[in-house]
């Protein structure tokens, strides 16, 4: 992509800064942006029927972050998106989106492309959660996102594993040795 029309492409974002535990999609809202961290960690979560707070997707920096089925849509969202940590976005709403993505090939291309990376993303994920044990499921995602240790309180990795606060310290204390003073 030449300078110029990453240039133009970029001028359709707005760069955010967004203070510790900013709600930035409510659930039960529509989803009108598409977030893209420059510094920072975003937390995706909903809440089952009995209440009880999952744990679904952790954004780092040079990743997007959006309820892609209620942007697309336009239906409201089953999930929330929080800042974990103070956090810069560069944000896009769909009404530039839809018109940027008409007018540039390569937004349209890499918009696909993300879509794409998601949908097999969500695949992987829900294979692991049915077919991997949590040990397995917590060396994948330490693999994916070797931060998430230093980055992310215990308790959202476990309701992200599907398992306990308790049983996930016992597998950390198996799976990494401890560190030597």
């Amino acid at each position: 992509m030449a300078d110029d029309e990453a240039a133009y492409i970029l001028s359709y974002f707005k760069e955010q800064q967004f203070r510790r535990n900013t709600v930035l999609l409510h659930a039960g809202d529509v989803a009108h942006e598409v977030f893209f961290v420059t510094r920072g960690s975003l937390h995706q979560f909903y809440n089952d029927e009995a209440g009880n707070e999952r744990t679904c997707n952790f954004t780092f920096e040079n990743e997007f972050a959006t309820d892609l089925e209620s942007f697309s849509k336009k239906t409201v969202s089953p999930s929330t998106i929080k800042t974990l940590t103070p956090t810069t976005c560069l944000t896009i709403t769909c009404s530039d989106l839809v018109p940027l993505m008409k007018e540039s090939r390569a937004m349209n291309d890499f918009f696909f492309l993300l879509v794409e990376r998601i949908a097999a993303a969500s695949i992987r994920r829900t294979k692991a959660l049915l077919s991997s044990t949590p040990e397995k499921q917590f060396l994948d995602l330490l693999e994916e996102k070797p931060e998430i240790i230093q980055r992310v309180p215990q308790r959202y990795i476990a309701q992200y594993l599907g398992i306990a606060p308790e049983s996930l310290s016992r597998i950390r204390k198996r799976l990494i040795p401890a560190k030597k003073p």
